[in-house]
């Protein structure tokens, strides 16, 4: 009897550690970005600076900028944040943001173009359901789908993980989301080339 009770203990201990290794790795899912990961990795002592480069409906899209103390290297990242997460008393974000890392700029952009070309400008019939999804490594979300004689644009993400929509049906807003992606991405790679 005794030794079928230590069997059982163990068994149970057992199933308890992998349910636990299972909540580990969750910590290190493919919803977050490489930006996101560095910046709150505790082993690593870092400098954070966010440039606000545009206001698009109720998103602020800023430049993120990460740097390693130790080595000097540097990380690049497009925060998209609501125009009205700051501090009250400093101009810094009162809550997370997602971000869209450097390597996965050239893809959205891509995929804002798609948006803007075959897909918002074509014709289409309101009675046939049409849905588009883009997705980042953080989970930010960019769906486009057929409403009411017209497509409907949503850019989905998360402020503190709470989900947040914005629509962008209007093409001067979408195009203006382009520009300033666009403007970054050049930016980054002036950067990267002046070795800043």
């Amino acid at each position: 009897m005794r030794l079928l009770l230590i069997g059982l203990f163990a068994l149970l201990a057992g199933q308890a550690a992998a349910q636990i290794d299972t909540v580990v790795l969750r910590v290190d899912s493919t919803f977050e970005s490489k930006f996101h990961r560095k910046l709150y990795d505790q082993r690593t002592n870092v400098k954070y600076h966010l440039e606000e480069w545009a206001n698009v409906r109720e998103i602020a899209v800023y430049l993120a900028v990460l740097e390693e103390l130790a080595s000097g290297q540097k990380m690049y990242a497009v925060r998209m944040d609501q125009r009205l997460n700051r501090n009250l008393f400093t101009d810094a974000p009162m809550t997370n943001a997602e971000y869209i890392d450097e390597d996965e700029l050239d893809t959205f952009i891509g995929y804002l173009t798609r948006v803007r070309n075959e897909i918002m400008s074509t014709d289409h019939n309101s009675q046939r359901y049409t849905e588009y999804r883009f997705y980042t490594r953080a989970g930010i979300m960019l769906e486009c789908y057929t409403g009411v004689n017209r497509w409907r644009c949503v850019l989905h993400y998360e402020i503190a993980k709470m989900a947040v929509d914005t629509y962008i049906n209007n093409p001067e807003r979408l195009q203006e989301l382009l520009d300033a992606l666009k403007d970054i991405q050049r930016e980054i790679k002036t950067r990267r080339a002046n070795g800043k």
